[in-house]
């Protein structure tokens, strides 16, 4: 009778232990699934209805995001900004929140359907910048499709680049440069003076990773129709 009772304790300790296991497998999934879900949104958050897939501005990458513990993190494109945003919290051990939630390191870039680059200094800014575009691009964003870590991007800038700057052609071999330049030159001419214009043709990587020669400004606007065509 004793060695039966043992029996059942042995496998009823056995049955328990199975299931706080993977009560721990699903919490741990769960938690995984909510960071990567967080930092789809708050990628979407960053786009806001500015940037990307379906919208007029792209940003230029690579930039830089701020945590609520003060560290800031340079991300080259889309997908090394979700792998370090999900990885600043998983490294953390801190639970994704409104309160807690990443933000962009302003200044930043962002280039228009003009083929303009501009500097922008903040999130209202960006969204002035928005309203710049027009109705052209009002579709409304699925945010749902935002999986990934590519958010709604339509193309990034490959470099070397050239630019137009108050009338001179200046190439740049990175983002770096090009906005010190750019800096530079809104020092001297002013805050009101001409946008920055690429000079054509330009090379851009696609949302696939495809890299493609734009030929034209209206090549540009052209690209990014179909992007919202897709979208």
């Amino acid at each position: 009778m004793l060695k039966r009772n043992l029996k059942t304790v042995a496998f009823a300790l056995i049955a328990f232990c199975a299931v706080i296991f993977t009560s721990c497998e699903e919490k741990n999934a769960l938690e995984v699934l909510d960071i990567q879900s967080f930092t789809d949104g708050a990628i979407a958050d960053f786009q806001g209805d500015a940037v990307g897939k379906g919208r007029c501005l792209e940003f230029v990458f690579p930039l830089s995001v701020t945590f609520s513990d003060g560290t800031t993190a340079e991300a080259s494109d889309y997908e090394n900004l979700f792998e370090t945003i999900k990885t600043w919290y998983e490294t953390n051990d801190v639970k994704p929140s409104r309160e807690n939630k990443p933000q962009l390191a302003f200044p930043i870039q962002v280039i228009n359907e003009e083929a303009q680059i501009i500097d922008v200094d903040s999130r209202e800014a960006l969204r002035e910048l928005r309203r710049e575009c027009g109705s052209r691009f009002d579709k409304p964003r699925d945010k749902g499709k935002c999986k990934g870590g590519r958010g709604h991007h339509c193309f990034k800038l490959v470099f070397p680049i050239s630019l137009n700057i108050g009338g001179e052609v200046q190439t740049f071999e990175d983002r770096a440069a090009m906005k010190d330049a750019i800096r530079s030159y809104k020092e001297t001419a002013g805050e009101d003076a001409e946008r920055p214009t690429l000079v054509f043709p330009i090379t851009v990587e696609d949302e696939e990773g495809n890299q493609v020669e734009v030929a034209s400004k209206e090549a540009l606007q052209a690209l990014k129709e179909s992007c919202t065509d897709n979208d």
